[in-house]
This record gives C-alpha cells, sequence and structure tokens, in this order.
C-alpha cells in the first residue's frame, strides 16, 4: 500500500458556502478556515478604517470574528460571507470611533463630552443601509463582485486585481465601473 502525501487541508479547498454550511452543522473547524482565510485582509480593512486614531484593529477585528461565529449559528439564510465579514469589521470600527479615547490627561466629564454620540435612529438607519448594501454586493455578477471586493475592501490595485481575475487592466476597471454603476442604482432604488 503506497501512503498519499499530505498536501493541503482538505478545508481550505472549500467555498465559502460549503464552509458556512459545514459550521452551521456544528463543526467548528470550518470556521477555523474562515479565520485563516480572512483574518489578515479583515486586519488591514481595520487598520485603514482606524488609521491615526489610537484605536487596535487587532481588537476590532477580534471582537468582529466573535460576532460572526455566534452570527452564523444563529440563523441558516444564504449569506454571501466575505462582504458580510467586511460590513461586521466596519460596523465595529465605527463603533470604535464613536467610543473617546480615554487619556489620563482629561477631565472624565469633557473627554464624554468631546466626541458627540451618534442618535440611535441613525445608527439603525446606517446599519440598515449596510445591510442592504451588502445583500446588493451578493447580488452583483461574480466577476464585478469579485473586482469591486478586491479594490475597495481589500485596497488592491487595478493591476493586482486584474492579475487575480486573469485579466486586463481597462477590462478591470470596466468591471469595477459597471459594480458600482448596478450597485448605486440597486442601492438608490431601494
Amino acid at each position: 500500500m503506497i501512503a498519499r502525501p499530505l498536501t493541503a487541508h482538505p478545508l481550505r479547498t472549500l467555498s465559502d458556502d460549503d464552509l458556512v454550511t459545514r459550521f452551521r452543522t456544528g463543526d467548528d473547524a470550518p470556521f477555523d478556515e474562515i479565520h485563516r482565510r480572512y483574518r489578515t485582509q479583515l486586519t488591514a480593512f481595520a487598520r485603514r478604517m482606524l488609521r491615526g486614531t489610537g484605536h487596535d484593529a487587532d481588537d476590532v477585528v477580534q471582537d468582529a470574528l466573535i460576532r460572526a461565529y455566534r452570527g452564523l449559528r444563529v440563523t441558516d439564510r444564504p449569506m454571501a460571507l466575505r462582504p458580510w465579514l467586511y460590513m461586521i469589521v466596519r460596523n465595529r470600527a465605527l463603533d470604535e470611533l464613536r467610543t473617546p479615547q480615554r487619556a489620563g490627561t482629561y477631565d472624565d466629564e469633557f473627554a464624554l463630552n468631546a466626541v458627540p454620540t451618534p442618535d440611535a435612529a441613525e445608527c439603525v438607519q446606517e446599519r440598515d443601509d449596510m445591510r442592504r448594501l451588502v445583500a446588493e454586493i451578493g447580488r452583483l455578477p461574480e466577476r464585478q463582485r469579485m473586482a469591486l471586493v478586491m479594490r475597495e475592501f481589500d485596497g488592491c490595485s487595478h493591476v493586482e486585481t486584474a492579475r487575480r481575475l486573469q485579466t486586463t487592466v481597462p477590462a478591470t476597471k470596466s468591471l469595477i465601473i459597471r459594480a458600482r454603476s448596478n450597485l448605486g442604482a440597486a442601492v438608490h432604488a431601494a
């Protein structure tokens, strides 16, 4: 009998949808793969949002992944995993930005009054808008969605996006323009 060499972990070959499905059955291993697959990208996204504020992107992403872990288990609705994860990180980063940084030299009352707190209705509206946006991103044609996510969320250049999609830079720009246009039309129609 010939022993086959161990290659890539089998979970790495699964699609996001397959990982979510397996995770929802109670198997925690798929979430480890989700974590491995997206943590670096999500942290880079959080760092861009929090740049220069003194807030910790790693903490934001860790909390977002904990929320994702819980959220995936409480619903069985279909989802576009990647945009959903970015939405959670974005919301956590915005929450973090709304929280004033405590400094030892500031009076507590001054620190609390220095940053205006958002209106609850405004927060609800913002989250509803984000949910609609993520749903619409999930409805985009696959190549448009991939180009848009790589460019906007991953911060890839047009050259890198074209390389990953195995296309030309002008074709990539066209995909992104069409994705933005379709997304804008869908969001404004809602």
